[in-house]
């Protein structure tokens, strides 16, 4: 039973990165059917759980929509072989999970905005005053996300620590 908890716990990361590829999907979904109500329901309901992260990642020269999306399923793939054999790949699932953890950080810090677009970039002095971390009811998912990823790296934190004592 303890195993199959750390395992559900372990799969946070991947939760984090399926979110983020759905995300993704939902941008071509939306553009190839502008007038669906369910891809508006869906770009909008990850919008301020995704947004931050994922235009950082189609900011970096040479990453379009396919090959992010691409990347983000071999990320999620990678995160359930991790959780599955957690003492196999310890380095690469604590580097996993702290990369989730940084991207639903950035994430909690940054969804406070409400803006359209890229303007937030553009302006590097407004981007210094809107740090604050969001109360739980604001987004639920993100929220989840966030705590989801959390768990996992306290696993492997745990993992890490568990290996250290044992070495001997």
């Amino acid at each position: 039973m303890r195993t199959a908890i750390f395992t559900l716990m372990r799969l946070g990361p991947s939760l984090a990165y399926a979110t983020a590829l759905i995300f993704v999907l939902s941008m071509p979904l939306l553009e190839s059917y502008p007038a669906s109500a369910f891809a508006w329901w869906l770009h909008m309901t990850i919008l301020p759980v995704m947004r931050e992260p994922i235009y950082l990642l189609l900011a970096v020269p040479g990453v379009g929509i396919w090959s992010a999306a691409v990347l983000l399923m071999l990320a999620s793939v990678f995160g359930i072989r991790v959780a599955l054999q957690p003492q196999r790949h310890y380095r690469s699932g604590f580097i996993h999970a702290h990369i989730a953890l940084i991207a639903t950080g950035l994430t909690m810090g940054r969804a406070a905005v409400a803006q359209a677009g890229l303007s937030g970039f553009a302006m590097p002095q407004l981007q210094r005053s809107d740090w604050s971390f969001l109360p739980l009811s604001y987004s639920p998912l993100g929220v989840v996300l966030f705590v989801s990823v959390c768990l996992a790296c306290i696993c492997c934190h745990l993992t890490v620590i568990k290996r250290i004592k044992s070495a001997p």
